[in-house]
């Protein structure tokens, strides 16, 4: 992270290379080491012993948290700008890709010759099934609207308003779109399930 915002909202820049240290890697870790070893240890101690206050030893954590951060995006940065790693990646994302497509290639062949050997529908019979359906289901619902209902009919029905509008409700959603052409087109088709 070039330019990090600490927990207390102040922008924290990064600090210049340390003369003994030849990377932003080596500085990343000396400040890692340094808030892991000396300045979380020495702020808990404070605290234990009652001199220090629990606002420096949470600064201390945060401190370590953050210069661990740095060091794991600075490690990153590193590996990913090497040619050779970039290499590997490369390779592995594309070998994954070509086992993905094969495993799909294998278990089509293997379910596509399952399926009919067992003797389970297909998707489009399903989808054919389901279509006859639905065309039957309007055929029977404009032959019940044209037979003439008895007069004591009414009289026997025993359902309230909310049950009888529901069953209406019911019945009207779900109309087919096209039904009556659907089922000419499939009418002389002999299907799995039939």
């Amino acid at each position: 992270m070039r330019g990090s915002a600490d927990r207390g909202g102040n922008s924290r820049e990064r600090k210049e290379v340390m003369p003994g240290t030849n990377s932003f890697v080596g500085q990343e870790l000396s400040n890692l080491l340094e808030a892991a070893w000396l300045e979380l240890p020495a702020q808990a101690g404070k605290f234990l012993l009652g001199a220090g206050d629990e606002n420096g030893l949470r600064k201390a954590g945060w401190k370590l948290y953050d210069a661990w951060v740095s060091l794991a995006n600075e490690l990153t940065n590193a590996a990913y700008s090497d040619r050779f790693m970039g290499e590997i990646t490369g390779r592995m994302m594309e070998t994954g890709l070509r086992l993905r497509q094969i495993g799909g290639t294998m278990a089509a062949a293997f379910f596509g010759n399952l399926w009919p050997s067992i003797g389970l529908p297909t998707q489009s019979e399903v989808v054919a099934l389901r279509e006859e359906l639905l065309a039957l289901r309007q055929e029977l619902i404009a032959y019940a609207g044209r037979t003439r209902v008895s007069e004591e009919s009414p009289a026997m029905d025993t359902e309230d308003a909310a049950q009888s509008a529901w069953k209406g409700a019911h019945l009207n959603g779900y109309r087919a779109i096209n039904s009556s052409v659907s089922r000419r087109a499939n009418q002389g088709k002999r299907h799995a399930a039939a």
